[in-house]
């Protein structure tokens, strides 16, 4: 049977959070679509990523709430046995209906828009979909995503769970390792400690993406209180054992002691990799990052071959379907559009881990702030507040911390990391006002709610002018 053959001015490849907004917006334009995907139908952030971690965390927050009830001066005459087997089977009971939105729009696409498979790159203008249908296009959009990443070692344990198989287990594990310290490792680890789960995370130093030694330390501190985080261990050995199920993992921790553990399932989660085995995309000109991913412009998603966008995972780390949202809509539309083509809005990025305390980064890490007073001349100060004043203890959660990072020249604040009891809506906060061009000096005389987590931005600030007037 030979290949079906097929045009369109627009291809769209990939399903995802971005490949589906960047399909909408390219057929907004009036243009003839295709989209091409290898299956199955449902964004990753809701098939094992965003959507299913914070459904667990969020059983994991209450059960933890309950068991430490006490701390509120509240005594149960018997401690709660709770019965969790139920957990994995509700949380995907909640995702079917967030996924039957994604799958109604597929299947409202006619059949012959919606293709089914790899897309291979024959030239700059045409793909190969598996050995079934080739289509040839105008311009085109990559939005493939990207998939955990398992290292060699630990392909050669048997069962090995990544969080594509981890959210279909019919319960709960009674233990697991988790390796990585990546955002999902340690979001994973934390919901399953609270779940009674024993869990034990093996990760490194630099927890995510944070980069300030202080708000790492305070991470190190506060996460590992919660639970089982392992940092700067060395694996020694990692086994199926043979008489009985499970793993054993020798390894080294950070006193140079060795130690021994039995799990019943191993989760591998220190990375993702970009989606993009198969495509030939170097045979056709697009350049590549040393770690796999498409290099784009980011204020137009336009790759080095100027009629092909990148959005998504596939370009980045970041892992956020808002950010993957946003980019496809702006690669949907300039391929619709080339070869006029709009930026993307500007936005202080803001990326957040939903820990217990959680863990952000508004606008510039302080790598990123180093590199910054290099490249202009303009330096900056590192202002930090420690969560343990008074009204801070009000909220029951003291501990944490906030670095902000704010120009000498202008008073504006840059960046900042964060660890800290509602750290989310300090983040969203603190980029909102970022995004305002708010200066330390205002942010220092706005008037905070009493024992509201946002105040801290106002301490922080005060410190930061603080220094700037002294200096």
């Amino acid at each position: 049977m030979g290949l079906k053959e097929l045009s369109c001015q627009v291809l769209v490849i990939g399903a995802g959070s971005a490949g589906i907004e960047a399909y909408k917006n390219a057929v907004t334009q009036g243009k003839d679509c295709i989209i091409v995907d290898t299956g199955p139908l449902g964004t990753t952030a809701q098939r094992s990523g965003e959507l299913p971690v914070s459904l667990l965390m969020q059983a994991g927050s209450s059960l933890n709430a309950m068991n430490n009830l006490q701390d509120l001066g509240i005594v149960l005459p018997a401690k709660v046995s709770a019965d969790t087997s139920n957990v994995l089977s509700s949380m995907r009971a909640v995702r079917a209906r967030a996924t039957a939105e994604v799958l109604s729009f597929m299947y409202k696409i006619p059949e012959s828009k919606r293709i089914r498979g790899l897309a291979t790159f024959i030239d700059p203008h045409c793909v190969k979909v598996d050995e079934h249908t080739q289509i040839t296009f105008e311009t085109a959009v990559i939005a493939t995503g990207s998939s955990p990443l398992v290292t060699y070692e630990q392909s050669k344990l048997k069962n090995i769970l990544t969080t594509n198989e981890f959210f279909e287990l019919e319960k709960l594990p009674e233990s697991v390792a988790i390796f990585g310290s990546s955002k999902i490792a340690l979001e994973l680890g934390q919901a399953l400690s609270y779940l009674d789960v024993e869990v034990a995370v093996f990760g490194q130093r630099k927890l995510w993406s944070l980069t300030d030694d202080s708000v790492l330390t305070v991470a190190h501190q506060l996460l590992s209180s919660k639970f089982n985080l392992l940092v700067d261990t060395y694996i020694t050995s990692m086994e199926d054992e043979i008489d009985e199920e499970g793993y054993a993992i020798y390894y080294i921790d950070d006193r140079s002691y060795e130690n021994y553990l039995h799990m019943q399932s191993v989760i591998a989660a220190t990375d993702r990799i970009p989606n993009i085995n198969g495509m030939n995309l170097p045979k056709i000109g697009i350049k590549l990052s040393r770690t796999g991913c498409i290099l784009n412009d980011p204020l137009t998603q336009q790759t080095s071959v100027p009629h092909i966008f990148a959005a998504g995972d596939v370009c980045h780390d970041h892992q956020l379907s808002s950010i993957a949202i946003s980019e496809g809509k702006v690669a949907g539309l300039n391929a619709a559009t080339y070869p006029s083509l709009v930026n993307k809005p500007s936005q202080v990025p803001v990326d957040i881990v939903y820990t217990d305390p959680a863990l952000a980064i508004v606008g510039k890490n302080l790598d990123e702030m180093r590199e910054y007073a290099r490249n202009t001349h303009d330096n900056f100060i590192i202002s930090e507040v420690r969560l343990l004043q008074g009204h801070i203890r009000g909220l029951r959660e003291d501990g944490g911390i906030i670095n902000i990072y704010t120009s000498i020249k202008s008073h504006l604040i840059l960046g900042a990391e964060i660890c800290a009891y509602k750290g989310d809506q300090i983040a969203q906060f603190l980029a909102l006002a970022m995004q305002k061009n708010m200066t330390v000096d205002e942010l220092s005389q706005f008037t905070y709610c009493h024992l509201s987590a946002e105040s801290v931005i106002g301490l922080a600030a005060k410190e930061a002018l603080r220094k700037l007037n002294k200096g």
